[in-house]
């Protein structure tokens, strides 16, 4: 039997020493829960009457040192909790050392209270604990004299005297599930007075008697709290548009404590509470969304979050009109053009019609050559591509002469003669002049014929195409000239004199 009380001894003492290396996952004891620890196993007893636990010098094997108890406490923490306990054994060594000439069946039995804090020291499936507090307890027991041993009659005195001390202990907590774990356990219980366990006093030993066991049970817990964790979020893992409702959701641990509570926070200065949610962020950014859980009336807390972009809400581009700064420009003038658009801004792609490209909202351009031009606007955005047209017209130049001459010289000619003389010719030089340098311009050649002169019409006529013909060798299209021969001229002409009527007018067409 000894060997079997050094045994459990020795095993409680060597694995709590080696524990922290045996068992490193971390495992959920629960918390805020109230519990049960019963418990079976040997007891021991040091004292006046056996000074080591081990030495069993005197017959104990008539009775079996057994020891039980029960502990009904609350669990704080998941490695704290407060407890009160109850134990009742069979301390067969306080008779060890009763002399041969007693006889009598002593009473060896004792009981006792103990209010006892708990603390593991790990979170592993293997965790070592300790344990402390107070106790009181009891029992009957002989007082010892030498008259009692030596079986004097009517002098042993049976005591029911109570004892109190302190309480100790080690052991080893092998987590099963999260409600129940399996302990070793060897524990202590110090009781004074000196007598109050054995009946005797002043043997030389402490003033201290000690009440021990080495015990096995379970710890069984009821209503336990267990810490609730976000174990995900689903956000939106693409830019979501502003103004628009996005749904976030979050999912915790199933085997958490109910009730648990849900916030979010959604990094715009707004919250909501609930698992799923729904949220319109009011403007374009990145945000950092969290969510919060929590339990056990607010002690636990989980929180988890995420990224989420917003951007600005994607509306097809619309033109509404396009313009021009000048819809009739000349080749050396520049034009801006511009649209009035709708939507999301885009990228704006210009096509001039003449080959040009060009980007930007408000480009201008300048034509090389006059003509009819189609312009074209593409603008790009997130919803599509979307084109619109207009049309203008580019004129060659025109210097500021052009737009400003009324009146252009005359030729003359002799009289019934449709011949340019060298006066005529240095008078239309300088309309050539003025005809080249305005493309713009057109011209009405007027011939005529004074009076007396032969065949007036065609002499009129005849001298009008003279002065076309030299207008065209010299340059200018035939389309730009109108010619026509006017006949005889009245009087009242602008010039004095019969030779002014023999002349050909060049006026100005616009």
């Amino acid at each position: 039997m000894k060997k079997l009380v050094l045994l459990l001894l020795l095993t409680a003492t060597a694995a709590i020493g080696l524990s922290p290396n045996v068992a490193t996952a971390q495992v959920d004891r629960g918390s805020e829960s109230v519990y049960i620890r019963p418990r079976v196993g040997i007891s021991y007893y040091m004292g006046d009457s056996e000074k080591s636990p081990v030495n069993f010098d005197g017959d104990m094997f008539d009775k079996f040192p057994y020891n039980a108890g029960l502990e009904l406490g609350y669990q704080f923490t998941p490695s704290y909790s407060v407890g009160l306990a109850f134990r009742y054994g069979d301390y067969t060594q306080i008779t060890d050392f009763e002399p041969q000439t007693d006889t009598r069946d002593h009473p060896t039995t004792r009981w006792g209270v103990s209010l006892l804090a708990r603390k593991l020291m790990s979170s592993g499936k293997i965790a070592p604990y300790w344990a402390g507090g107070i106790n009181v307890g009891g029992g009957d027991s002989y007082v010892r004299s030498v008259a009692c041993a030596n079986n004097v009659a009517g002098s042993c005195v049976t005591q029911n005297e109570l004892g109190f001390g302190l309480s100790a202990g080690f052991g080893l907590d092998f987590y099963i599930n999260p409600a129940t774990s399996f302990f070793i356990e060897t524990g202590v219980d110090t009781s004074l007075p000196d007598d109050a366990a054995d009946g005797r006093k002043g043997n030389g030993f402490t003033g201290w008697d000690f009440l021990g066991n080495n015990s096995i049970g379970l710890k069984i817990n009821f209503n336990r709290v267990t810490p609730v964790e976000v174990a995900d979020l689903i956000c939106p893992v693409e830019a979501v548009d502003a103004g628009s409702p996005v749904t976030f959701t979050g999912s915790v641990n199933a085997k958490a404590t109910q009730p648990v509570s849900y916030m979010w926070t959604f990094g715009d200065g707004t919250t909501a509470e609930g698992m799923t949610v729904s949220h319109s962020f009011p403007r374009a950014g990145d945000y950092t969304v969290g969510l919060t859980a929590s339990n056990g009336s607010g002690k636990y807390t989980s929180t988890k979050t995420c990224a989420v972009t917003v951007k600005d809400p994607c509306l097809p581009a619309q033109i509404t009109s396009m313009r021009a700064s000048n819809m009739s420009p000349d080749t050396q003038t520049a034009v801006a053009f511009s649209a009035n658009v709708n939507g999301t801004k885009g990228t704006y792609r210009w096509d001039m019609g003449d080959g040009s490209k060009m980007t930007g909202e408000a480009p201008s351009h300048t034509y090389s050559k006059a003509g009819t031009y189609t312009v074209t606007l593409e603008i790009e955005n997130c919803a599509g591509v979307v084109k619109r047209t207009m049309t203008i017209t580019v004129n060659p130049y025109e210097a500021a002469i052009c737009r400003e001459i009324t009146e252009m010289n005359s030729a003359y000619f002799a009289r019934n003669s449709s011949a340019l003389t060298d006066e005529g010719r240095a008078a239309l030089k300088e309309n050539l002049d003025i005809l080249l340098e305005c493309p713009n311009l057109n011209v009405r050649v007027e011939g005529w014929a004074s009076a007396g002169e032969r065949k007036p019409q065609e002499l009129s006529e005849d001298r009008a195409r003279a002065v076309e013909q030299f207008y065209v060798d010299n340059g200018v299209s035939a389309g730009r000239l109108v010619t026509t021969g006017m006949g005889r001229s009245g009087t009242g002409s602008k010039k004095d004199g019969l030779s002014q009527f023999r002349r050909v007018d060049t006026v100005p067409v616009r």
